[in-house]
């Protein structure tokens, strides 16, 4: 298994670029968010953004503009005032060198505020949080109109984990027990308990949705012992320039149809044994400049 680069380079003391979240690696491999919706799972990294822009600091205040917590479709502030009280009720398990810590994510705010300044949020974050934050040294690139884009909370989920891990030297793929998988989702407990019904449900609409609108592909795909998966591989590559123009286009049209649109773009779930090898040739076949005479 190739390591993950050890440089001690603090995920704080990088600069985050215009639309473009650096989020550290213990805020997306998280668990325990499966009730949060697609909005909330969102404004994770959208709250992050800001303050990390802020600069992040112990017992700091940072604001963000309600309306990047929306999506461009909805005109009310209701679905911020879920988010906000769904992330401030929901208890986070975040893994650390040492195991898993439950944090809360967001702390005080002035949401509810008579006094708050029109189309402005003042937020803060669970002081534990920042304390163990402070230390991380691994981190996913999010592309936030990406991001916004989605409309599977399945999809955020998968696609913030995969970030983290598509620039890693020699690695194109990694293995998730399909209990690990699930908790990667964000999936329920107990729902959709057959491979069958989580493939259909969760699986191929998120993946789907990635390999649409996001700058890298991936595929997932399921390994058996006996008749029962067990196991899932997910393996990912870097697009050519046709397909990265391609999901730039997607990703400015409306979101009516997409479905459609961009189902059965590839094959995301094998039945037997993995394509990952067989997708990336063909990739580099793609990339191989035609012969001149």
């Amino acid at each position: 298994m190739a390591k993950l680069k050890t440089a001690q380079l603090l995920t704080l003391s990088l600069t985050p670029r215009n639309r473009e979240a650096i989020k550290p690696a213990e805020l997306i491999q998280i668990t325990g968010h499966h009730l949060l919706t697609l909005n909330a799972r969102r404004a994770i990294t959208i709250l992050w953004y800001n303050a990390h822009r802020q600069g992040i600091q112990e017992g700091g205040d940072y604001t963000v503009e309600i309306d990047d917590l929306k999506p461009d479709s909805h005109k009310g502030y209701e679905m911020v005032e879920e988010s906000v009280e769904a992330l401030m009720r929901t208890i986070l398990n975040v893994k650390t060198p040492t195991g898993r810590t439950r944090v809360q994510f967001l702390g005080g705010n002035d949401m509810d505020d008579p006094e708050r300044p029109a189309g402005v949020l003042t937020y803060s974050f669970d002081k534990r949080l920042i304390k163990m934050l402070a230390k991380s040294t691994i981190w996913g690139k999010i592309a936030l109109p990406v991001l916004m884009a989605f409309t599977s909370k399945y999809a955020v989920s998968l696609y913030e984990n995969v970030a983290q891990l598509v620039n890693l030297d020699r690695k194109s793929h990694h293995v998730y027990t399909l209990d690990e998988f699930r908790d990667l989702l964000g999936v329920q407990p107990g729902r959709y308990r057959t491979f069958g019904e989580l493939n259909k449900h969760v699986i191929k609409p998120a993946v789907d949705e990635i390999n649409a609108l996001a700058a890298f592909s991936l595929s997932v795909v399921p390994s058996k012992q006996g008749k029962k998966v067990t196991d899932v591989a997910i393996g990912w590559w870097q697009k050519d320039p046709d397909a990265l123009k391609e999901a730039f286009q997607e990703m400015h049209r409306t979101k009516l149809g997409r479905r459609a649109r961009i189902s059965g773009i590839t094959e995301t779930v094998a039945p037997t044994q993995p394509s990952i090898g067989r997708m990336m040739r063909q990739d580099r076949k793609r990339l191989k400049p035609p012969e001149t005479s």
